[in-house]
């Protein structure tokens, strides 16, 4: 009998793979593991187990869904390599991944990453000591750039000394640890929780660990007990989902919804950030409140809150049902900031306005949500002792409402019901895009009489003044034409006279009276006509403008009938200094000159052309008025000075097109155009092939049942 040979190394060394295999998959939790690759892309781990088309059935792999779509290149489904089927491990579920058809990818278990864990070591490779290698001997790095003529230059270094002095780990108070993949934070019994506590527990008030791989709120707790003096943390893009979902260990009283009691609290923290973060339910948002009581800034972008109010008005029958979603938020007493940027916010009068008691907000950020209106009724319906206490958001001096689906005035005229908004920014969305950004300025302006700054830019005075007189000629403009479609008399289809626009006064016995006293029966004043054509209430300015530029408008009126309808040129002409930035003429005195605001920026450029000597074809045109802090594009030749917004004294900046850098732009874009073709082609051709492979299994089984029934 002989004996058997003994396995030979390979067969150990694959069963001892097999079992490190199997220890790293069990640490593994579904839809909560983050990992990463050698690129620097970062997924969740959707399926642990084997996959049907693996060449060994037995061989395990991880399901990863990636966080950008297109380091995936299938959706967790395979063809069965026994049965030649369509095999699901995993669905995508991030956002519009599943549209794609890609962002999924299976690794074997053996080559995932799961991260790093916070120690010292780690913060060590990104703050180097006094006495490390330098960077740049000599001041200078070991890199160049190369000019425009092919010359190589060196990149010079100066103060890299004085900048290790400021990065040593004894003395820092912020510290950044963005996109290093920390996955877990060192036990509180280890010694590295022990040596980052001595080194860093007692100054430390900025962390930066956005862009990690920590995926539950108890790592957030305890960096919080680690460093107890952090006053600013940004935890951004990390994956921690809701609170109550995934029963993390925050005191009983904060997952009940109680009052924490003595339940540890973070009393320094000031400032949190968990954007990108999953978070899906307002009450996530109100335990950070019980957890950090005294935030000022809270930044919770890119989550879904659309649980902080129901979307649309509820029936009869729910209205009781709903009375607790409507109520406003009691807490977060101290908060100055809010961003609440995409986050499927869709009704201001139900969800934004449950903010607005927030007695300490002055900043309130809700870019690119679905709101189609905004709803602010200060004191509404209450009697003078309560119309103190009924005031929406007191104390709110910022807001921010880019990128909604505001598409009418009337939608956004509820702003100057602020008391204290000074700073607004509105753009990117149907009304602006419409209209242009020169008319939806001087429109949004008129509107909300209070704010000082706009889009970032200082409203001066003048523009003030331009804007509400504007506002006041459209109106009158369509006035006539209201008159003009319901009157078929002389007088209805003129423009008012100059005593009609005089602001009426009531006389002792009832009737209207104008400036010389005269009875106003048969001819009504234009405010009569105003109210009576329905206006008042689409333009809910124009009698408080009408009278505050009443003087103004008369002269301009004499000219031009409020420079619109059956006016000349000239009485809507602005004076514009032309000035070129070009290098061939940027030497050359300016442009002084009187254009017509219906000018079209081509004939502008011709003008141009003729003056500075610069081919329309590459010209670029700004334009930039008093106070503003960038100049403002002019990019569609059919388009005029008044789309725009040039108003009177602006300056208007020609400069260069850079040919070079065009043709190289032109050849990226139709090189990433040529991408995207073949990405589709190989999609399609994918989605083709499992469509076949369908079909042929469905024929095959087809088939086999005909013949069992033949047999």
């Amino acid at each position: 009998m002989t004996t058997p040979p003994p396995p030979s190394s390979k067969s150990k060394s694959k069963s001892k793979s097999a079992l490190a295999a199997e220890s790293l998959a069990a640490t593994f939790i579904p839809n909560v593991t983050r990992i990463r690759d050698v690129d620097g892309f970062v997924g969740t781990i959707r399926y642990v187990g084997p996959v049907a088309s693996a060449k060994r059935s037995t061989e395990l792999y991880a399901g990863v869904e990636w966080d950008d779509a297109t380091r995936g290149k299938h959706d967790g489904s395979v063809i069965s390599r026994s049965t030649n089927t369509i095999v699901r491990h995993f669905s995508l579920l991030n956002e519009g991944a599943e549209a794609l058809g890609s962002g999924g990818s299976f690794l074997k278990v053996s080559k995932v990453d799961v991260g790093v864990m916070l120690d010292m070591n780690l913060i060590r490779m990104r703050y180097v000591t006094e006495d490390a290698e330098l960077v740049a001997p000599n001041n200078i790095l070991p890199y160049s750039a190369r000019t425009s003529s092919g010359r190589e230059k060196p990149i010079e270094f100066w103060g890299e000394m004085k900048v290790r002095k400021r990065q040593q780990l004894e003395d820092l108070n912020d510290i950044s640890l963005r996109g290093m993949g920390i996955s877990t934070i060192a036990s509180r019994d280890s010694d590295a929780w022990k040596e980052l506590r001595q080194t860093f527990g007692d100054h430390l008030t900025d962390l930066d660990v956005a862009g990690n791989l920590l995926s539950d709120w108890d790592s957030m707790l305890e960096i919080l007990k680690l460093f107890p003096n952090l006053r600013w943390l940004s935890f951004a893009s990390n994956k921690v989902h809701n609170i109550l979902d995934l029963r993390v260990h925050l005191p009983s009283t904060l997952a009940d919804g109680m009052v924490v009691g003595n339940a540890q609290t973070f009393t320094n923290l000031k400032v949190l950030n968990v954007n990108r973060c999953s978070i899906a339910s307002f009450s996530t948002i109100q335990a950070l409140d019980r957890l950090c009581p005294n935030l000022e800034e809270l930044c919770v972008a890119h989550s879904d809150l659309s649980d902080l109010g129901p979307a649309d008005a509820e029936t009869d029958s729910d209205a009781d049902a709903c009375d607790d979603d409507l109520k406003p938020v009691d807490r977060f007493q101290q908060l100055k900031l809010l961003d609440c940027s995409s986050c499927k916010l869709s009704s201001w009068e139900h969800q934004v306005s449950r903010l607005s008691q927030l007695p300490n907000l002055e900043t309130l950020i809700v870019d690119d949500n679905p709101l189609t209106a905004v709803c602010i009724q200060n004191g509404a319906g209450a009697g003078a002792d309560d119309q103190k206490s009924n005031i929406q958001f007191s104390s709110l001096v910022n807001l921010q409402i880019a990128g909604t689906d505001i598409s009418h005035w009337k939608d956004m005229e509820a702003l100057a019901n602020l008391p204290q908004l000074n700073t607004l920014r509105l753009r990117k969305c149907p009304l602006t895009n419409e209209i242009g950004s020169g008319e939806a300025r001087a429109g949004t302006i008129a509107r909300v009489p209070k704010i000082e700054f706009l889009n970032a830019s200082t409203i001066s005075i003048k523009e003030r003044l331009d804007a509400e007189r504007r506002y006041v000629s459209v109106v009158s403009r369509e006035m006539l034409l209201l008159q003009a479609t319901t009157k078929s008399t002389v007088e209805s289809t003129t423009m008012p006279t100059a005593s009609s626009i005089t602001v009426k006064s009531t006389g002792t016995n009832g009737c209207d009276i104008n400036e010389e006293g005269a009875p106003t029966k048969e001819e009504p004043s234009i405010l009569e006509s105003f109210r009576k054509l329905g206006l008042h209430e689409k333009y809910t300015r124009f009698e408080e403008l009408m009278a505050k530029h009443k003087e103004s408008m008369l002269v301009a009126q004499s000219n031009s009938g409020f420079g619109g309808v059956g006016g000349s040129i000239a009485s809507s002409a602005i004076n514009v200094t032309i000035r070129s930035m070009a290098a061939e003429s940027c030497t050359l005195d300016p442009l002084r000159k009187r254009l017509p605001s219906s000018l079209k920026i081509g004939r502008l450029k011709i003008m141009c052309a003729r003056a500075f000597g610069l081919e329309v074809e590459l010209q670029m045109l700004h334009f930039r008025i008093e106070g503003d802090a960038f100049p403002s594009e002019m990019d569609d030749d059919e388009n005029t000075l008044a789309f725009y917004g040039v108003s009177d004294g602006a300056e208007i900046l020609m400069n260069e097109v850079d040919v070079k850098a065009e043709r190289l732009e032109q050849k990226k874009r139709a090189e990433l155009q040529t991408q995207r073709i073949a990405e589709q082609e190989r999609r399609t051709n994918a989605i083709h092939d499992i469509r076949q492979n369908e079909i042929r299994s469905h024929t095959a089984a087809a088939g086999m049942a005909s013949d069992r029934m033949a047999s």
